[in-house]
């Protein structure tokens, strides 16, 4: 049975991920909390105490594009995804993170995403 300190909030965010500060996959948040994240993503070998990188791309008008960056330890992997611990983040960025959670922001389109891959 797990334990946990928080409750979990459902979100369907897509993300781009990070390994040695190069974008190597796109993935989407299903679930989180301020201190960790669920993350479904075809990215094949993650392994426990991988450190990885999450950017959040959030539209927060018809044109401007924001951009959230979050260092991470993968803690599990299941076949879908894997589940990361934050890590340190401040109390404004996690205040952030929850506000995001919560809102469920609109996102670029996975196409966008790759674009934004294929040239960083």
């Amino acid at each position: 049975m797990e334990h946990r300190c928080s409750a979990r909030y459902d979100a369907d965010i897509k993300i781009l991920i990070y390994r040695y500060e190069v974008p190597v996959a796109i993935g989407r948040i299903k679930n989180g909390t301020r201190h960790g994240l669920f993350i479904k993503s075809d990215l094949s070998e993650v392994k426990p105490l991988q450190q990885l990188g999450i950017e959040i791309l959030v539209y927060r008008n018809a044109q401007k594009l924001q951009r959230y960056r979050f260092d991470s330890i993968v803690i599990h992997t299941t076949e879908h995804g894997f589940g990361v611990e934050l890590d340190a983040l401040n109390e404004e960025a996690a205040n952030q993170l929850i506000d995001m959670l919560r809102a469920s922001p609109v996102t670029p389109k996975e196409s966008e995403l790759f674009d934004m891959v294929a040239n960083a």
